[in-house]
C-alpha cells in the first residue's frame, strides 16, 4: 500500500462517487468478505432488481469494475447486475501471487469468484467478461458449468487456437516485431507488467493514465476524463498482485497456453467485438465447432477493444437481444 493511502482511498472513493453520479443509475458499491479465505474480499458495484435473472460482469487486465458504468443502467433493465473486481485487480483484495502454472493461476480468479457467487445466494446466472475478463469468465465456466446459464465473451482474450506453432509464428514476424515481442515476454516473466511500470512513474503516473484515456477514450466527456484519470491511477497504485497472472496463461504473441475455443463445450455463448477490435473473432467460429450449445457472435459499430465506452448503447442492445438469440439454438452471426 502506498504511504499516503488514506489520500488516495479518499480520492479512489470520490472519483467513483463522480462516476456512478454521471452512469444515472442507481450504484451501490459493496464488498464481499469471503469466509474462510483469509481475510481476503471482492469489491463490487450492483444495480438492479433483485427479482431480475442474475448477471456478474467482470472488467479486463488492470481495470475495475468502474469501466461499465456506460452500461450498468440499461442492463439493469433486464439483470441484477453486479460487477466484481477481479481477485488481486481493481478494489478486491491485493494478496501475494503465488501460483506456479496455469492451472493455480486460473483457480486465483476462479475460487474467489465461486466464493462470491455462494456469498451473494446465486444458483445460476449469466457470466459476462470483458478482455482478460473474459478469459476468466471462460475459465470459471469450464469449472463450474452448472452454475452459467449463458455466457457473453465481449472481446475476449485466449479464445482461439493460433494460427500456427507461436514459436513458427513469431519467427515469420519482421526483425523489429520480433524481438519486441520476445522482451515484451521477458519482461513479464520477469514480473515487469504495465501496472508495475505505473507505480515507478511516481508524479508521472497521472499524465501516463490521461494521454492513454484520451488516445483510446476519445469519446468520454471532460468531466468523464477527469474522474476516470484519478480512479485508474489512484487503484494502479496499490501493490501488484493479480496482474501477475500473464505469464500463466499466455506464450509469446499473445497466444492461450489453452485456448477457450475448445473448453467452453456446453454453455450458450454470446461473442461480441467491435468492428474496430484488434481482437480476432475467429475464436467465436472456432468455438461453434466444439460447443454444442448455441453460439452467437455480434459486432458492435463504431468501436474498438473497449465498447463498452464506444458505444455503449449498442453494446447493451446486442447484448441483451444476444441472450435471448441463444434460445434459437443455432450458431449466428
Amino acid at each position: 500500500m502506498p504511504k499516503n493511502a488514506l489520500e488516495v482511498n479518499e480520492r479512489l472513493e470520490n472519483s467513483e462517487k463522480q462516476l456512478i453520479r454521471l452512469s444515472g443509475a442507481e450504484i451501490e458499491p459493496i464488498r464481499l468478505h469471503l469466509d474462510n479465505y483469509g481475510g481476503l474480499s471482492i469489491f463490487g458495484l450492483k444495480c438492479g432488481d433483485p427479482s431480475l435473472p442474475p448477471l456478474i460482469l467482470l472488467h479486463g487486465y488492470l481495470g475495475t469494475s468502474i469501466i461499465f458504468y456506460k452500461i450498468i443502467k440499461d442492463l439493469s433493465a433486464c439483470y441484477m447486475v453486479y460487477c466484481l473486481d477481479l481477485m488481486g485487480m481493481g478494489r478486491s483484495s491485493r494478496p501475494e501471487f503465488t501460483a506456479k502454472n496455469r492451472e493455480e493461476a486460473e483457480m486465483f480468479f476462479i475460487h474467489p469468484l465461486e466464493l462470491c457467487r455462494q456469498q451473494l445466494g446465486i444458483e445460476q446466472m449469466v457470466l459476462a467478461g470483458h478482455s482478460f475478463g473474459g478469459y476468466i469468465a471462460g475459465c470459471y465456466c469450464e469449472q463450474y458449468p452448472e452454475k452459467v446459464s449463458k455466457l457473453v465473451l465481449i472481446s475476449a482474450i485466449g479464445i482461439p487456437f493460433p494460427p500456427m506453432d507461436p514459436k513458427d509464428w513469431l519467427e515469420s514476424l519482421s526483425w523489429s516485431f520480433r524481438n519486441i515481442m520476445k522482451f515484451a515476454t521477458y519482461l513479464l516473466k520477469k514480473d515487469v507488467t504495465p501496472g508495475s511500470i505505473l507505480r515507478k512513474l511516481g508524479p508521472f503516473t497521472g499524465r501516463f493514465v490521461k494521454g492513454y484515456l484520451k488516445k483510446r477514450w476519445k469519446t468520454i466527456s471532460k468531466e468523464e476524463m477527469k474522474y476516470m484519470k484519478i480512479y485508474l491511477e489512484r487503484v494502479n497504485l496499490y501493490p501488484g498482485s493479480g496482474e501477475y497472472a500473464l505469464k500463466e496463461f499466455f506464450v509469446e504473441g499473445g497466444f492461450a497456453i489453452a485456448p477457450l475455443c475448445s473448453r467452453i463445450v456446453n454453455t450458450p455463448t454470446v461473442f461480441i467485438y467491435g468492428d474496430r477490435d484488434w481482437m480476432d473473432p475467429e475464436g467465436a467460429r472456432m468455438n461453434n465447432e466444439y460447443n454444442r450449445q448455441s453460439v452467437i457472435l455480434k459486432f458492435i459499430s463504431k468501436s474498438g477493444h473497449h465498447m463498452y465506452i464506444d458505444n455503449p448503447k449498442e453494446l447493451t442492445e446486442k447484448m441483451i437481444s444476444g441472450l435471448a438469440e441463444l434460445d434459437k439454438g443455432y450458431f449466428n452471426e
